[in-house]
């Protein structure tokens, strides 16, 4: 008794259900064999390791590839990147070191460990966390403000004609001019307190985050504007409903930009103008000091602007980015 054959198939190559010989058992075929040959291979290969594990050397070779696991994990751990950012700060820590050392004049440039000991006593006695606290408030305000009218900016050239104009020529004309430049006049203006500082963080901040803002807004496609419109959305809740969620990157993009602005921007109004209202901030800390000629802590008024702006990019502005436009798939 035969299989039953298929038209498509040559009669000749099919083989008889009890076939038998040599080459025609079914114990023979391939497929037969796998199973024994997998059963062999492993049965081999368990007698191997036992006679390894039993043999004298054993011990060494599960030494060795305990070894290999730790150093796996290290190198998985290194990778990390705070791991190699804490690094890198490291490295430069200590070749800041070497270099004060081969200088030998703690007046132009004192040692890591020198600055340390200064930030440290700064933090201890409360009068560093003073002055970092109030740059910090009149930043916080300066930029809120500047972040609120870059937005309305943007939502009204985005709108109307009258408002592409307006922020075309505004953008041309402002954005070239240092925000510190403004500083002389916001105090004929506003006077020496912190008004004539929020005058300028917000100049600071308005014009490259408009600028970010507007373009990830042109660059929105065709199809989810159509899309909004037929949800029947316009003005200010089409721009936020639709164009700020698919131009949150550009607009990240710009809050980064203008937070880096703004932070210089206000150290260096307090350098050149000093205290406002009596209240010194960071920047006159570093003024101060530097008349003083304690250098020390001149560097710990600069390490503190440093890990300040450090501390914001990676605890506030790659949370943001890795809770939004990372997660939703729009930026590696």
């Amino acid at each position: 008794m035969t299989r039953a054959i298929d038209p498509l198939i040559r009669p000749e190559y099919i083989l008889p259900l009890g076939a038998t010989g040599p080459d025609m058992t079914p114990a023979s075929s391939p497929a037969a064999q796998l199973p024994a040959a997998s059963s062999a291979s492993g049965s081999a290969a368990a007698a191997a390791h036992s006679d390894a594990a039993r043999a004298p050397g054993g011990g060494k070779w599960r030494g060795r590839l305990g070894g290999l696991a730790q150093a796996q994990g290290v190198l998985r751990w290194a990778g990390q990147p705070a791991v190699r950012k804490t690094l890198l700060l490291a490295v430069l820590a200590l070749v800041w070191e070497f270099a004060a050392r081969w200088t030998n004049n703690d007046l132009l440039l004192p040692t890591f460990l020198q600055t340390a000991r200064a930030l440290i006593e700064g933090i201890a006695t409360g009068e560093l966390l003073s002055r970092v606290g109030a740059s910090l408030t009149v930043l916080a305000q300066g930029y809120a403000a500047g972040i609120a009218a870059a937005l309305l900016l943007t939502a009204l050239a985005v709108l109307t004609r009258f408002g592409c104009d307006l922020l075309e020529t505004c953008v041309a004309m402002f954005n070239p001019l240092p925000a510190i430049a403004l500083l002389p006049l916001a105090m004929l203006w506003f006077g020496l307190g912190k008004a004539s500082l929020i005058f300028v963080i917000v100049h600071a901040v308005l014009w490259p985050l408009a600028l970010s803002t507007y373009a990830g807004f042109s660059a929105v496609p065709e199809t989810l504007r159509m899309a909004g419109r037929n949800y029947g959305l316009k003005g200010l809740f089409f721009v936020f409903d639709i164009l700020v969620p698919a131009a949150l990157p550009a607009i990240l993009s710009g809050l980064k930009i203008g937070w880096a602005f703004a932070w210089r921007t206000l150290i260096a109004a307090e350098l050149v103008f000093g205290a406002a209202s009596g209240q010194g901030g960071l920047g006159w800390y570093i003024f101060q000091n530097r008349n003083e000629l304690y250098t020390d802590k001149v560097f710990a008024g600069l390490a503190a602007v440093i890990l300040i702006g450090l501390a914001v990019e990676n605890l506030i502005f790659s949370t943001l980015e890795r809770k939004t436009v990372r997660r939703w798939g729009m930026q590696k």
